[in-house]
């Protein structure tokens, strides 16, 4: 009997392991559908809220100024329209959440679609994101 209860354990901590190994080998990237946003923090970093649990998400493909910390004045001016901006997109029409894994920060990797147009293209067309795909980051402040 404890042969069996002890096989049971092993067999389902295995299956745990390998769901996680697989979500960092190859996470599962398709539209996901039971998610809507919520809160957004800034510019390019909203809250998801999937089946009743909140998840913060960056937004994939741009980079927007910080929020949280700006380093100048002139952030922190860019920020709330930036933020202003995602808030006013993600109350649009027919909102689609594309996931793509996770950061090193375990936040989902997101693309946000309104109306079928790229979140990232709307908010790099109007001067509120810079195109980004990893590496050093723009600075806001005017070579500071």
């Amino acid at each position: 009997m404890r042969g069996r209860a002890n096989l049971v354990a092993y067999i389902g901590l295995t299956l745990l392991a390998m769901l996680a190994l697989a979500e960092r080998i190859a996470p599962y990237r398709g539209a996901v559908a039971a998610c809507t946003p919520g809160y957004v923090y800034d510019g390019d970093t909203v809250e998801m809220r999937c089946d009743g649990t909140l998840l913060r998400a960056r937004l994939l493909g741009f980079d927007a100024p910080e929020a949280s910390a700006p380093k100048c004045a002139s952030e922190a001016v860019w920020a709330a329209r930036a933020t202003a901006r995602l808030r006013e997109l993600l109350r649009g029409p027919k909102v689609a959440i594309y996931r793509h894994g996770r950061d090193k920060y375990r936040r989902e990797l997101v693309q946000i679609t309104v109306a079928g147009r790229d979140v990232a293209e709307v908010m790099i067309a109007e001067g509120l994101a810079v195109a980004y795909a990893g590496g050093k980051r723009r600075s806001w402040c005017g070579g500071q």
